[in-house]
């Protein structure tokens, strides 16, 4: 509000002028007068004019209790046109008489505008009778303060309550009951529970008023408590405190406090009405008692379009999609007549569903109601045409709307990322007029979703750059790409970032974390990360599970999955995919069978063709081919490509090559265009020396066009990343890392080291062998990790493909003999080298 209130002789206490005549004598009128009864009597404004055009003309125009009655009337009228008329009357009568107006005007005119919400006015006219030294009474403060709250002129209010105090109202409980609701609204809950602590008398308004100013202000837990003790004090609560209790409970989504709390309705006798109705089912739909919730609606006789509305919205949120356009279906035969609200979520249902036919429905009723003008209509449209795959006509449903909020353009933004069309988005986000954070978290989430990483970061320091706000939903999407990019430093330092600015690290950011830093090769932090968690899901766990995967630790895995379920928290399939992939890469066969076998026999878990996947890797890379290949033979889906993958990879490292030329068979018959099943081929082949079936192998590669991915291994330096590719020596540091190459073999052929030439899959000499052998890419990452490294730094390198056996036993000496810590994550786990041991115990 720009109005202030200027001190004056009334806020000084101090008035100058002699009050004029007062209300009672307004009130006052003659007995004799039926003009004065008829208007209590007028229904209309038409009748209220003529009456009063009778009074004028009977010379009664200049007598107070007429006019107070006729500005009186028309404000109970409450319209645009009453207040004016009564205004004119009010303004008319000060200018015939010479006279202020009597404070029963002025109170009446107040009270009128309020009504309407004309705050503005209203607060002038008190300022105006302020000045002319009428002195307010307990019932003009009411007025005043009911018009603050309105129209949120809290400035305002505050000289009123200093006003109240100066006159001594501020122990009327009336007064002390509108300040306390005039506080709350206005979001300032400390005041105004202030004022209810200082009440040397209060009555239910008064608990009332701030009950429903802590639920409002999400502050629910007060709400409720306060509830309790107004019953302990021997109040009796109306049904507007029912109300505010009952939607606080529905914040606290605590159905046993809810159920305390409803008990007072039948213990007091209470009548539900349709509001209490309408916050007992939206109570219930957010404490998860579905069926409770149903069962009032159903019993409701009364069910208005308020009620249908909150358990069509709580049924979207839960999503009960169906169930929702049932009500929808009920609304339609029988009423009440579906409004804008009713139909955003009944557009919602739809894209719940991806049920287009529906969705083209709800559109049609929007159009035939004059609905579409609803900026949240269409943007619900946008989404819903999107999720069914419609993308052109959500793009025109945008194109045509004359009011593109950026709720709009976020909208068509997210919708073309979920269609996997992420270079429109991006146009889209370029050409925005305004962006907010949810524009820019909604872009970096769908980069990371397509994998584009570096992209997303790039993204995340532009928002810095620019001074976005950042919250816990952007920390998300960044730790999501960082983890992908296994870049450990960036990790600590998001993780510092995010303690330093105080963003809240609720469930889901924390389990984000957990994951980052766990693909970033640090699964202690990790754990560290999940132990400071206070509340932890089944996503939670998994991602600590899958810490323990990467690093090897399989009985961790498990032991921390037990302790998931000593805790409660209900496993779910995701958690069995994490937990089996750890006894996989820990060897765990038998512990492996039984957390399979516990999935439907215990938990009632569906294995999928995954959890067979995990299965067939666990028992291949234990050498139990035979197991292996029975199990893959009984599973009750068809085997996938990855199946009879894994079954291949198996056969290479335990050199069946009878097996493997049978899973080729398969994969290939299943997908004939796979290049990986062609190189693993010919690896198995070239590893039992038979280099015919090489030759025949590299040939049929070589017609279908196929080519074989380089190894190449990558490592960070002082910010910058290093690539070496095997057999390539264009780095510009390579006459260093070939001394220092040299300078470790001969140490470690001192510490017995042999290099083992059956991972060279070439037909070449042995001396060829040994050379092509030295200048696999991990060795030369690792050669100039120890020239550009200190000492107690530790080495951390990234490779695309599988690490090899020599590889391997190199790591681990290097590791030992240079007392350094080495780091390598290949395209299926991490292998954390320590003193000549492996986190994997050379069973990968």
């Amino acid at each position: 509000m720009a109005l202030t209130l200027n001190p004056s002789p009334l806020v000084l206490g101090t008035p100058t002028v002699t009050t004029p005549t007062n209300q009672h004598e307004a009130k006052t009128t003659p007995k004799d007068s039926p003009s004065i009864g008829s208007l209590k009597n007028c229904k209309t404004l038409n009748e209220l004019k003529q009456l009063h055009c009778h009074i004028l003309k009977q010379g009664l125009g200049h007598k107070p209790s007429y006019i107070s009655k006729v500005v009186s009337t028309c404000a109970q009228m409450g319209t645009f046109e009453s207040l004016t008329y009564a205004q004119k009357a009010f303004d008319y009568y000060i200018k015939d008489n010479e006279t202020s107006a009597t404070l029963f005007m002025y109170n009446s005119l107040i009270r009128g505008y309020s009504c309407i919400g004309l705050g503005v006015e209203a607060i002038s006219l008190y300022v105006e009778l302020v000045g002319f030294g009428i002195l307010p009474d307990k019932f003009t403060f009411p007025f005043v303060l009911n018009v603050c709250t309105k129209s949120s002129a809290f400035g305002e209010g505050v000289q009123v309550h200093g006003a109240i105090v100066k006159m001594g109202f501020d122990r009327d409980v009336f007064v002390e009951n509108c300040l306390i609701h005039f506080y709350g609204e206005c979001g300032d809950i400390v005041d105004g529970r202030r004022v209810f602590d200082e009440m040397s008398e209060r009555n239910v308004v008064s608990w009332t008023s701030l009950i429903c100013a802590y639920a409002r202000r999400d502050l629910p837990k007060e709400a409720v408590y306060l509830f309790f003790e107004m019953v302990e004090e021997g109040i009796k609560p109306n049904s507007v405190t029912m109300v505010c209790v009952i939607s606080a409970c529905a914040k606290l989504q605590n159905l046993e406090l809810g159920d305390r709390v409803c008990a007072y309705i039948d213990e007091l006798g209470m009548k539900a009405n349709a509001v209490m109705v309408n916050a007992l089912v939206d109570m219930y739909m957010k404490c998860g008692a579905v069926d409770t919730a149903k069962q009032l609606f159903g019993e409701c006789k009364d069910r208005n379009l308020v009620l249908c509305n909150t358990i069509m919205s709580n049924y979207v949120r839960l999503g009960l999609a169906r169930e929702a356009l049932a009500i929808l279906d009920e609304m339609l035969l029988h009423g009440p007549r579906p409004d804008r609200i009713t139909m955003l979520s009944a557009v919602s249902a739809s894209a719940q569903l991806g049920d287009l036919l529906c969705g083209r429905m709800c559109h049609g009723y929007v159009l035939r109601n004059g609905l579409e003008g609803w900026d949240s209509i269409c943007n619900t449209m946008i989404d819903m045409y999107m999720k069914c795959g419609k993308q052109e006509m959500a793009c025109r449903i945008f194109d045509h709307m004359s009011n593109k909020t950026v709720v709009s353009w976020n909208s068509l933004i997210a919708g073309l990322i979920k269609n996997g069309d992420v270079e429109a988005a991006r146009e889209v986000f370029s050409e925005m007029p305004g962006r907010d954070h949810i524009s820019w978290n909604t872009m970096l989430g769908g980069l990371t979703q397509e994998n584009m990483f570096e992209e997303a970061m790039e993204l995340f320091r532009v928002m810095l750059s620019e001074r976005i706000k950042v919250d816990r939903v952007t920390m998300v999407g960044v730790a999501s790409a960082c983890g992908y990019l296994g870049a450990l430093d960036l990790a600590k330092w998001i993780y510092a970032y995010i303690e330093k600015n105080g963003i809240h690290c609720d469930m889901q950011l924390a389990t984000a974390l957990v994951d980052m830093f766990a693909r970033c090769g640090d699964p202690q932090r990790a754990m560290q990360v999940f132990r400071r968690m206070e509340k932890r899901d089944v996503s939670a766990w998994t991602a600590a599970i899958g810490a323990m995967a990467m690093e090897g630790n399989g009985e961790q895995a498990v032991e921390l999955f037990n302790e998931m379920l000593r805790q409660g928290v209900k496993p779910d399939s995701i958690v069995f995919v994490g937990v089996l992939t750890a006894c996989s890469h820990g060897g765990l066969v038998n512990q492996g069978w039984h957390l399979f076998g516990s999935m439907t026999d215990i938990h009632g878990v569906s294995p999928q063709i995954v959890h067979y996947g995990c299965m067939v890797d666990l028992l291949g890379r234990a050498g139990l081919l035979g197991e292996t290949l029975d199990l893959i033979k009984s599973m009750p889906v068809e085997p996938n490509d990855v199946i009879w993958g894994s079954l291949l990879a198996a056969c290479q490292k335990h050199q069946n090559v009878d097996m493997a030329a049978y899973a080729a068979e398969r994969i290939t018959e299943l997908d004939p265009e796979k290049s990986g099943v062609h190189v693993l081929l010919s690896n198995i082949y070239a590893s039992a020396g038979k280099w015919t079936n090489v030759a025949r192998v590299r040939l049929q590669m070589k017609e279908q066009g196929i080519r074989k991915l380089p190894g190449s291994s990558s490592i960070e330096v002082n910010g910058k990343v290093h690539e070496f590719t095997s057999g390539d020596e264009s780095h510009p540091e390579m006459n260093n890392i070939s001394s220092m190459l040299r300078e470790i073999n001969c140490r470690l052929r001192d510490a017995g080291y042999v290099p083992d030439l059956t991972n060279v899959l070439l037909d070449v000499d042995e001396q060829e062998k040994k050379y092509l052998l030295s200048h696999h890419s991990e060795k030369l990452a690792m050669a100039f990790g120890l020239i550009s490294t200190s000492k107690t730094m530790p080495i951390r390198v990234v490779k695309n493909l599988r690490m090899c056996c020599d590889c391997h036993s190199f790591a681990k000496l290097v590791s030992k003999v240079y007392d350094r810590e080495i780091i390598v994550r290949d395209n299926n786990r991490f292998h954390f080298f320590r003193q000549g041991s492996c986190s994997c115990s050379d069973f990968w």
